[in-house]
């Protein structure tokens, strides 16, 4: 089967800086894949290639999928827009009719425990409730992909908890391929498939699941699979 996700040898500078050096790997259908690596490494870079937000300075990323979902550190919500409005904007986007919409960011939303606040600006929602928003709305669309970039680091601890146990529920309901950049391993190792390491170099590197049980049961995979079909 194709990868989801496929690095061939990609090459991403910015001027004279090279920020990712030769990167080869692949990520499976439904896979859950990890990414760490320091702050400022590369990390969102990835993210953006996979998101098509950026182009390879060399080398080729193949992308399959029809709907890619992305969550940012930041909630990054329209002020000016209500939680629902917030959310049912993708998917006018998409061409879906306001009743569609509106049903289905009512449902997602209802799931996120934010029933009581779809008419509540972002001004009026606290941190972690705002990122809850921000995660209906990656998740409204029924991304094949979804792309989380830090999402929980500017939470507290409970909060972290709180919203990753949210994230491992909803991918129960709604499987996804999933890349999840973090700086810290023990965020992403209790729902990753793999982790993988991005170096100073610009290269991966595996990192250890080091045997930690996953609480969705799944069987933990390794190895970083660096052959992509053409």
């Amino acid at each position: 089967m194709t990868p989801a996700v496929c690095f061939d040898a990609v090459v991403k500078r910015y001027g004279s800086r090279e920020v990712l050096s030769g990167l080869a790997f692949e990520i499976q259908h439904r896979e859950i894949v990890g990414l760490l690596g320091r702050s400022g490494i590369g990390k969102t870079t990835l993210l953006k290639l996979v998101a098509g937000l950026e182009k390879p300075t060399r080398g080729k990323v193949r992308v399959q999928a029809r709907r890619i979902g992305y969550v940012f550190q930041e909630p990054r919500l329209l002020p000016w827009k209500t939680t629902l409005e917030n959310v049912t904007l993708p998917l006018r986007a998409a061409g879906l009719r306001l009743n569609e919409a509106v049903e289905r960011a009512t449902r997602l939303l209802a799931a996120m425990g934010l029933s009581e606040f779809l008419q509540s600006y972002p001004s009026q929602l606290s941190g972690g409730m705002c990122q809850r928003v921000s995660l209906a709305r990656a998740f409204t669309v029924g991304p094949d992909i979804l792309l989380l970039d830090e999402p929980f680091s500017s939470l507290d601890i409970e909060m972290k908890n709180e919203l990753q146990a949210m994230l491992v529920e909803r991918l129960a309901v709604q499987p996804a391929t999933v890349l999840y950049v973090s700086h810290a391993p023990e965020e992403v190792r209790q729902i990753a498939d793999r982790l993988l390491t991005l170096t100073a170099a610009g290269t991966l590197v595996e990192a250890s699941l080091q045997n930690t049980p996953r609480p969705d049961g799944k069987p933990e995979r390794s190895g970083v699979r660096a052959s992509c079909s053409a």
